[in-house]
């Protein structure tokens, strides 16, 4: 379906712009699962 969707001959903006969402999105996705891995498996000590 996603090659369908590069491969579709619609403008090369819209093109560019869905791929720069997918990036993003994607982007968002892997540091929310840093964020939530560093919070929910926390050391006890402090580091300085």
């Amino acid at each position: 379906m996603l090659l369908e969707i590069f491969n579709s001959p619609i403008a090369s903006g819209a093109q560019t712009f869905w791929l720069i969402v997918a990036i993003l999105v994607g982007l968002g996705a892997g540091l929310s699962a840093i964020d939530f891995r560093s919070t929910v498996f926390k050391k006890d000590h402090k580091e300085e």
